[in-house]
């Protein structure tokens, strides 16, 4: 038994420790925090919202099957593409699972911030929705546009605009009805609200700073890899299994996927597409993180392993 489980041993007593490995798509966090996983002989809770989708494997960069059957890895390949799955139930499966674990140190491992933020510090349950008026907001979503929604979000309570982007459409959605329903801005009921937030952990969150120009080149390389491994055979699969209006084959890269398959581009343009997008996507998250006080970037990955051993056994 090397040093590290032993240190991981006698502290079974204190506070667990989570290693939150985030960052833009295509920066190795899968690679990372198997790494990480290995060294701590210690387990992975997925945060990626594309990684709960059962079938959908290339497109997301799961891990492999085999890598997963050696780390336990968590909250993947848990629902089918036409089943709903929201921040609440993440944030209650996650926790439920860090508090049952006999493990004294998880990793978190994925890049949807609102996951990360829901396990964290936690998601009131106490605004309803409102169906009527979501019908309501989706037909405006269609005739008007989402800006126009994101300009009237902006009016009603500039605090929630400002910390998200206005291409959010689902929170931008969501903070319209919580207003609808409640009569208050959301940015005043989430500062009044106990949120539950996570107890008796402490965590660190952490990730790669790549360069622009290396990350665009590893985001096309990646791309490329995946088309190459069968991702288009994959979409067809799930197209013919659940029709093209799923959720999750909205997402990036698949949905470009899906045009090409109804004909609507050449496989060339959407490969190029999926690229474009997902680059673009990416220097959001980073937009993003780069907002998070706590999020601490490193140069390499072995610099990122050697503080986040540290953490551990700290």
């Amino acid at each position: 038994m090397n040093k590290t489980l032993k240190t991981f041993e006698t502290n079974r007593s204190s506070k667990k420790k989570l290693i939150i490995l985030t960052g833009p798509t295509s920066s190795g966090k899968t690679n990372i925090s198997i790494d990480l996983a290995a060294n701590f002989n210690t387990e992975i809770i997925s945060a990626d919202s594309m990684h709960v989708y059962k079938r959908f494997d290339i497109g997301t960069g799961k891990p492999t099957k085999e890598i997963m059957k050696t780390i336990p890895h968590y909250l993947v390949d848990i629902i089918e593409a036409d089943e709903d799955f929201d921040a609440w139930e993440y944030m209650q499966l996650a926790r439920e699972i860090i508090y049952k674990t006999k493990m004294n140190c998880l990793i978190v491992s994925g890049g949807t911030q609102f996951y990360i933020k829901s396990l964290i510090e936690g998601l009131s349950s106490g605004i309803p929705k409102n169906e009527n008026y979501r019908k309501e907001l989706k037909k405006e979503l269609e005739d008007s546009g989402l800006e126009k929604l994101y300009k009237k979000l902006s009016l009603i309570d500039l605090d929630s605009a400002n910390k998200i982007t206005s291409k959010d459409t689902q929170r931008i959605l969501r903070y319209l009805e919580i207003n609808k329903v409640s009569g208050c801005k959301p940015s005043r009921l989430h500062a009044i609200q106990n949120k539950n937030q996570l107890h008796n952990c402490e965590n660190i969150k952490v990730g790669l700073l790549i360069e622009k120009k290396e990350l665009d080149q590893l985001i096309n390389k990646r791309v490329e890899s995946m088309i190459e491994n069968g991702w288009i055979e994959e979409v067809e699969n799930l197209v013919n299994l659940f029709g093209f209006d799923v959720r999750p084959l909205r997402s990036i890269g698949y949905k470009e996927i899906c045009s090409y398959l109804k004909g609507e581009f050449k496989k060339d343009e959407a490969i190029d597409k999926i690229k474009t997008n997902t680059r673009r996507f990416a220097k959001r998250q980073i937009t993003w993180l780069k907002k998070d006080k706590n999020m601490i970037w490193y140069r390499n990955a072995n610099e990122l392993i050697k503080e986040c051993t540290k953490f551990a056994i700290s």
